[in-house]
């Protein structure tokens, strides 16, 4: 039904964008456990747009309206990868629902390489959030490595505004995200 691509290399054919994303050692997907037997099932993760066509019942990380947000902006057509286990929206979805049984999943950055992936300054549907191609996004800087994998002094209240802004950002993977990519895939 959708073709499945499997992790390759970050290449010399991606020009100096290579250079540039090797620096990020992995991304994240958080989820609710409960999503566990469907992504193996599936044979990977889907968007919510994917899931709904295929009939697929999940457990959504957003709210009715975040989803609906989605949507109407086309945001739902893609995985959303994070940077670090640390996104601000599991925060929010654990305000929400206490009880939320979330865990991140570990994915490989060699989906980087995969055709069409692109990045956002923020989650896909805030108001003043872009979202662009990789090489855009590396041709204007606007990953912040440093903020992001680099120590840095927590005290300083700039920095901690660096790395909540930096840690909003998203990897958006269009269709689906094969298994293989998963790098920690719980078992049974």
């Amino acid at each position: 039904m959708f073709a499945l691509r499997y992790p390759g290399k970050i290449t010399a054919a991606m020009g100096g964008v290579a250079a540039a994303l090797v620096r990020i050692p992995h991304l994240y997907h958080f989820t609710n456990v409960n999503n566990l037997p469907g992504i193996r099932r599936l044979g990977g993760l889907f968007s919510t747009a994917r899931l709904g066509e295929m009939g697929e019942v999940f457990c959504a990380g957003g709210d009715e309206a975040s989803l609906l947000l989605d949507r109407q902006c086309g945001m739902d057509q893609f995985v959303h990868l994070c940077f670090t286990a640390g996104h601000p929206m599991a925060f929010r979805v654990r305000e929400r629902n206490p009880n939320a049984n979330l865990t991140y999943l570990r994915i490989d950055r060699t989906i980087l390489g995969q055709p069409d992936v692109m990045f956002a300054t923020g989650v896909g549907y805030a108001n003043n959030a872009e979202t662009t191609t990789l090489a855009d996004a590396v041709e204007r800087n606007l990953i912040d490595y440093h903020a992001l994998y680099d120590w840095t002094d927590w005290n300083d209240p700039e920095a901690q505004e660096k790395r909540h802004a930096a840690e909003m950002c998203e990897i958006l993977v269009p269709g689906h995200v094969a298994v293989a990519f998963i790098r920690n895939m719980p078992n049974g």
